[in-house]
């Protein structure tokens, strides 16, 4: 029995006929599945190992077909990424996808062998997010809410939850579905209430963690102009936007109050546009008789519905040149008018203007008409009368120098009612006989 020596050859030889020699006895085994990590490490642990265990060997694949990966007595050409831990258990590291697979380890006794299988996955966690959101069936009446965690392998798990409990265990939901790393679950609208949370949870076989988001659903919300004009003739636009609503809400106009039911579609007259959360109603080419009125926008989810009017008044077009020529016909007839007035019952005031607009002539011109003296009536003329002076004055528009002038002029009607006559002074000077 020198095969048992030390020479690497006959320890060769040794494992080779153990391994050919287990399958012909009565194996007692169990079997697991793990997972790990790429790029990380694991340890396989072989469960059925005794203390009387002589021998423990490790395989890769099929233990018929192929020779042993790692045993605790032989040392096997092996790659230093493997190694065995307490003489039994396999270590791992710096996992890699070419090392997924089934592993089996045996101990070798006496009488019988143990044996345990391993079925190793090579696992990458998502690098990404957990994301959550909610949306509405192709029919527009039921809630549907998806979550989603890409890049995972295997792809993970994901579950939906409301106040506490798993969702898919209540009577709400129509239908479950799941493909890749996306899960949908469809919910009947009358079960939903405004501002209801659903939670979505994720796990990984890698991953201890369990990321979570929620989703709280919302009853659509709007605003919108509710006055506006249009000129017969002209283009208007009328504008909706929704301001909250989760999930996204289904945008349609209506005209008229009385019959909301009737649809305005696109087409003709008619120009709708949305983008993103507005919404946009164009009417070309005004008409008073068929487009004056309210229209109504009506925004609706599966959580509810709202509506808000906006109302159109459609006006004729305005003359805006003939305002402005009646306007300006209009001052001027007024302007003329005016001045007739004032020079039919002013005429000087155009002397004035003229006096005052030559304020920087220095030339005086004095006017004065007066009676001379006539021998023949003056004596009779003088008597009981006064000379009457007119004068006219136009100092540089200047009434300072018309008071002067006046004052002139009272002057000398006081030496003609104070001074003595010439009558009575040759009466004074005939001597008496």
């Amino acid at each position: 029995m020198r095969l048992r020596g030390g020479t690497l050859p006959a320890r060769l030889f040794l494992a080779l006929c153990v391994w050919r020699l287990v399958p012909r006895r009565g194996a007692a085994g169990t079997e697991e599945v793990v997972y790990g990590e790429a790029g990380g490490s694991i340890l396989l642990l072989c469960r059925n190992v005794s203390k009387e265990a002589t021998e423990v060997v490790w395989f890769q694949g099929d233990p018929q077909s192929v020779p042993p990966l790692f045993s605790s007595k032989v040392a096997f050409p092996q790659d230093v990424r493997f190694s065995l831990v307490d003489n039994s258990s396999l270590r791992i590291t710096e996992l890699r996808l070419q090392d997924e697979g089934n592993y089996t380890c045996k101990e070798v006794l006496n009488k019988t062998d143990h044996e345990h299988r391993v079925q190793l996955l090579v696992a990458n966690p998502p690098r990404s997010s957990l994301k959550c959101w909610a949306g509405t069936s192709s029919s527009g009446q039921m809630l549907q809410l998806f979550c989603s965690w890409p890049g995972g392998s295997p792809h993970p798990t994901l579950h939906w939850r409301e106040e506490g409990g798993d969702l898919e265990n209540t009577s709400w939901v129509i239908s479950s579905t799941s493909s890749a790393d996306t899960h949908v679950e469809t919910l009947n609208s009358s079960c939903l209430s405004h501002r209801k949370v659903f939670k979505c949870v994720g796990s990984h076989v890698v991953k201890q963690e369990e990321p979570a988001c929620t989703v709280e659903i919302k009853i659509p919300s709007l605003e919108s102009e509710p006055l506006k004009t249009c000129f017969v003739g002209d283009d208007v636009t009328l504008t909706c936007r929704v301001t909250e609503s989760t999930p996204p809400a289904r945008l349609t106009w209506l005209q008229g109050i009385t019959q909301p039911e009737v649809e305005i579609k696109p087409g003709g007259r008619y120009l709708i546009t949305q983008e993103g959360n507005v919404s946009q109603l164009t009417i070309r080419n005004c008409s008073q008789g068929a487009d004056g009125g309210c229209y109504v926008c009506k925004a609706q989810n599966p959580v509810g519905l709202r509506e808000v009017f906006v109302c159109l008044t459609v006006k004729q077009p305005v003359n805006i040149v003939g305002i402005v020529g009646a306007v300006v016909v209009l001052s001027l007839l007024a302007i003329l008018t005016v001045s007739g007035i004032v020079l039919y019952y002013h005429p000087l005031l155009c002397l004035r203007g003229t006096a005052f607009r030559n304020q920087d002539s220095s030339d005086v011109l004095v006017l004065v008409d007066s009676e001379e003296d006539d021998e023949g009536k003056g004596e009779e003329e003088l008597i009981g009368s006064s000379t009457k002076h007119e004068v006219m004055a136009l100092v540089n528009g200047n009434g300072i120098q018309g008071a002067y002038l006046n004052h002139l002029t009272e002057g000398d009607d006081g030496e003609q009612h104070g001074g003595v006559s010439p009558q009575e002074k040759r009466r004074e000077d005939t001597p008496v006989t």
